[in-house]
């Protein structure tokens, strides 16, 4: 009988931990985020672009989580207050010294490298070319889930003549 070396026992144990995280197996976290955040109302109604609020996007790795000022731009605690549920969510979170505790749903696998300022910046690609139906949510998602498919990926790099090879992405 062969022996399994340590690397091998390694390689099993972290798929068996992504494909449990990520939902390939068992099921997917659930969240709830602090304010129900309605993109067809900014996105769409709205016309706010999305490094409006991700404004990390075209300079980060991260597209980053809106920060509560972001929000205070254009909502106005004295105008607004008692008006909306959510807003008045807000407008707590407004008072005290943190930020916003958004949880963070769209996410990569581990093993693989994203950038979205190489993205968004450098290559010129639309946010809604890989987040698709995000103008037409009224309420965030509540599962914690894989960003894109890795096909989509590849078909996206080949259209672009960009490199496919794995070690570009998974590091």
């Amino acid at each position: 009988m062969r022996r399994v070396g340590p690397f091998m026992i390694a390689v099993v144990v972290l798929a068996a931990c992504v494909a449990v995280v990520y939902g390939v197996v068992g099921r997917r976290p659930t969240v709830t985020q602090p304010i129900a955040f309605n993109h067809t109302v900014h996105v769409g109604e709205a016309s706010l672009a999305c490094v409006d609020c991700h404004a990390d996007a075209g300079t980060r790795r991260d597209a980053g989580l809106p920060k509560k000022q972001v929000c205070l731009d254009c909502h106005d605690p004295d105008s607004e207050a008692g008006k909306h549920p959510q807003k008045d969510k807000l407008f707590s979170f407004a008072k005290g010294d943190g930020e916003i505790p958004w949880i963070r749903v769209a996410v990569t696998r581990p093993d693989v490298f994203f950038s979205h300022r190489r993205h968004v910046a450098a290559a010129k690609i639309d946010c809604l070319g890989c987040h698709i139906g995000q103008p037409r949510l009224a309420a965030p998602p509540s599962t914690v889930r894989l960003v894109m498919p890795m096909t989509a990926c590849i078909e996206c790099h080949k259209r672009n003549a960009v490199s496919t090879d794995c070690l570009v992405c998974h590091r």
